[in-house]
């Protein structure tokens, strides 16, 4: 047999095995992808049982996509054409749905204005201590005030960190406020009230010495309670709880039953609580133990508050989460704050603020006790303050301190100087 004729004849065998060889591989391919398609069925069905609508159709339409992908790069391997055409239909048909579903939740739910406590839309940048051109008002602090042991490490609720900011301006020198920033979290921390008072009683670097803050809900007394910890609590300036709609709606004024009866689901539209307005009535709440939210629950008192609208929202690092839903200036909306942060802070210009019960909650009728709604801040501390807290206090009490609390828009205790 000549040369020639061993190679055609091995020819057929050659191929055979490699034949073999690559069936065995797309077997184990599709078995791969049926295990995975089994576990994302899974995860799938939780997703759906415990979780929401929205969220589900991502994360099937993420299995649609890596599956059409999947299918692509076997349909390149294989030179299969029609299986080229089904990954592609599976890919493109996926990237569709999520480009459709989000231009339709822009259309009816991104595109409104929120209010919103996160620290990267409101400028509190603009209110950093000894910042050029912040924001703070200038006060001369008397001697026997100012800090001698470097700078008290503080919490503070956001609507508070301007407060916060400029007793740590008027009290320090900037070197030693520098000195005391520097790295995680810094000498001031910003953070919501969900989160405040644990910082009194952490260990790590997140502890404080003392917080500005609303007074703590039942559930962080409790708390505080369970670690034999007392807070002390200093009253400091004054603020008004208020509800707000949007410009377009007519309500002005809203009686304090009636907010009761929103919020605990009795009344369902605007014309159930007196208000001629065909939108939809959407009472917008806030995170449990938040300082607005506790506000809202004492306003309540024995009566229970319905479940509150949840979103989803995208994680910083990609994931889908659901919470309590942030309030968006739709027509129908009604949202809860406090006058300073929703004034001030937020400058938010399209939406309106209510009187309660016919009283608007202006500095006068907060000062008065006219409105109903009104709350002290105080500076917390566990047990009674110390040292250059002490001196802190002393301050917010004293004259100057009411002034300081006076310019930055917010009320002193008896009406300041």
């Amino acid at each position: 047999m000549t040369p020639t004729m061993k190679q055609q004849g091995n020819l057929p065998s050659s191929s055979a095995s490699r034949a073999c060889w690559w069936r065995i591989a797309m077997w184990f391919l599709a078995f791969v992808v049926c295990v995975l398609l089994v576990i994302a069925a899974f995860f799938g069905l939780l997703t759906i049982a415990f979780g929401s609508l929205s969220r589900a159709f991502h994360f099937w339409m993420l299995v649609a996509g890596e599956l059409g992908a999947f299918t692509l790069v076997y349909a390149w391997l294989a030179r299969k054409r029609r299986a080229a055409k089904i990954g592609a239909a599976l890919l493109l048909g996926a990237l569709l749905a999520v480009s459709i579903h989000a231009l339709w939740r822009w259309a009816g739910h991104d595109r409104f204005a929120r209010v919103s406590e996160d620290p990267y839309e409101v400028p509190y940048w603009r209110y950093a201590p000894f910042s050029q051109n912040n924001l703070l008002p200038t006060c001369d602090a008397p001697a026997e005030f100012r800090f001698r042991d470097g700078v008290p490490r503080l919490a503070t609720a956001y609507a508070l960190y301007p407060v916060a900011a400029a007793a740590v301006q008027a009290l320090a020198t900037r070197e030693a406020f520098d000195k005391a920033d520097r790295g995680y979290p810094g000498c001031i921390y910003n953070t919501g009230s969900d989160a405040l008072f644990a910082t009194l009683t952490s260990t790590n670097l997140l502890h404080r010495d003392a917080a500005l803050s609303l007074r703590p809900s039942a559930e962080q007394m409790a708390e505080a309670r369970q670690k034999g910890v007392n807070y002390d609590l200093l009253p400091v300036a004054r603020d008004a709880f208020v509800f707000f709609v949007h410009a377009d709606n007519p309500a002005t004024n809203i009686a304090a039953s009636q907010i009761r009866a929103i919020y605990s689901g009795r009344a369902t539209s605007w014309r159930d609580v007196g208000v001629d307005f065909a939108a939809r009535l959407m009472p917008f709440q806030r995170n449990k133990n938040s300082g607005s939210q506790t506000m809202l629950e004492r306003i309540m008192g024995d009566e229970p508050i319905m479940p509150p609208m949840e979103e989803d929202r995208l994680g910083g690092m990609g994931e889908i989460f659901h919470d309590v839903a942030e309030y968006r200036n739709r027509r129908g909306a009604l949202g809860f704050s406090f006058r300073y942060y929703a004034t001030t802070l937020l400058a938010a210009g399209k939406v309106r603020l209510l009187a309660i019960d016919g009283v608007e909650p202006t500095v006068e009728n907060i000062r008065s006790g006219a409105y109903p709604f009104v709350t002290d801040i105080y500076l917390t501390t566990v047990g009674s303050p110390t040292g250059d807290v002490a001196r802190l206090a002393g301050f917010l009490t004293s004259p100057a301190g009411r002034r300081l609390i006076e310019d930055i828009g917010y009320v002193a205790p008896d009406g300041g100087e």
